[in-house]
């Protein structure tokens, strides 16, 4: 049997269907919610000392960023504030500074007169700053391109110079004790505690432990280390139990009027090699002893064979490479020859510039305050800043 459905069924049906159709099924969409106020829209309204650095693309305040001693912003000189510590004064052509472990102090090496100049409290206004002249300067610290603090209030430089043509000449260590640093002594040796001579013209030095130096050998074009042991006493000359290592002989090259400094880290020495244009990475543990080699005192001295010295930063972005740190996985360069800043992680990427607009041969040594802040030297203007990235 068919089934039909009467007619009017259908249209009750087709009106039902029609009018659901009709219905409005719009759904209310919800206010949108107001976009959040920018926390930061520069690095000065940051205030939190832990979050410095205003984020531009989220507009929040976060921690600096890798390289941000030198600057969070264009690369410019005016992205950031040069604060002068100290100018003249005392400063002779400033190639090299480092802070006192222990005390609120900078102490500086003038390369023009063989002079230190101690900066206290730094940056405060209670700074006072003193120029130390040792009586035997001319010998133990002339023409010094670096200075470097160890152990036991000590600290150590070397000079660019070849004592007068009979190369005589190599790392001293002297005490921070300011009562008896430049102080006359009775055979008028001065106040060093100690000197080995293997290395003319040096041209930088980083502390290694106890009473051991490396150097960057300019006349050899070498890395040279130097074990002091016990230090003779002030105004002595037992230089007995004296070492001394000869790595990397023809590895690197100085440039003459330029430092070229090296950092020590985690057993490797990272140098700024100026007559080269790049940073290189010494290993020592790759080098095996070898023959020995003359001087003038019967002191232990040995060439040290075979020592790997890589590229960290290649030749072709640099041109006078000259003051090196390593602070937070980064490392840090002057270029002399440029008025330049460059920081880079541990393998040689390039993470920023600083153009100083400083002369050439202004830029030299360099380290790092207890404040986190980079200070350097500039030799020419004979001044020491502090970089503010903000």
């Amino acid at each position: 049997m068919k089934h039909v459905v009467s007619s009017s069924l259908g249209i009750l049906m087709l009106g039902a269907l029609l009018a659901a159709c009709n219905e409005d099924t719009t759904e209310t969409q919800p206010e949108p919610e107001p976009e959040p106020e920018p926390e930061c829209v520069a690095n000065a309204d940051c205030t939190d000392a832990s979050k410095p650095y205003c984020e531009p693309d989220l507009e929040a305040c976060d921690v600096a960023p890798a390289g941000g001693a030198i600057g969070w912003g264009d690369g410019s000189s005016g992205s950031v504030t040069f604060t002068k510590i100290l100018s003249d004064n005392g400063l002779r052509e400033p190639t090299d500074l480092a802070f006192h472990p222990d005390r609120p102090e900078i102490w500086v090496v003038n390369h023009k007169d063989d002079s230190v100049v101690v900066i206290t409290n730094p940056g405060d206004e209670a700074q006072t700053s003193e120029r130390y002249y040792d009586e035997a300067a001319m010998h133990f610290m002339h023409k010094p391109p670096a200075l470097a603090f160890g152990a036991a209030n000590t600290w150590a430089t070397c000079g660019d110079g070849d004592n007068g043509g009979d190369d005589f000449m190599g790392p001293a260590l002297f005490t921070a004790d300011l009562s008896i640093f430049a102080k006359s002594t009775p055979g008028g040796l001065g106040s060093h505690l100690d000197m080995l001579h293997s290395t003319s013209f040096c041209r930088g030095i980083a502390h290694e432990a106890d009473n051991v130096y490396w150097v960057f050998n300019s006349d050899k074009a070498s890395i040279d280390r130097y074990d002091f042991h016990a230090d003779h006493g002030p105004g002595n000359d037992d230089h007995s139990d004296g070492e001394i290592y000869r790595y990397a002989k023809g590895a690197v090259a100085g440039a003459d009027g330029i430092p070229s400094h090296v950092f020590f880290l985690d057993g490797m020495l990272y140098i700024a090699d100026t007559g080269n244009k790049r940073i290189a990475k010494l290993d020592p543990s790759t080098a095996t002893m070898g023959t020995t080699f003359g001087g003038f005192e019967p002191v232990t001295r040995r060439n040290m064979e075979g020592a790997v010295v890589t590229d960290v930063v290649p030749a072709g972005t640099l041109e006078a490479p000259s003051g090196i740190e390593i602070h937070d996985g980064v490392i840090y360069v002057s270029d002399s020859a440029q008025g330049r800043f460059y920081a880079f992680d541990m393998e040689g990427t390039l993470l920023r510039t600083l153009d100083t607009g400083a002369a050439p041969g202004s830029l030299a040594g360099m380290a790092f305050g207890p404040d986190g802040k980079l200070y350097f030297t500039d030799v020419v203007g004979s001044t020491v800043y502090r970089i503010d990235p903000r």
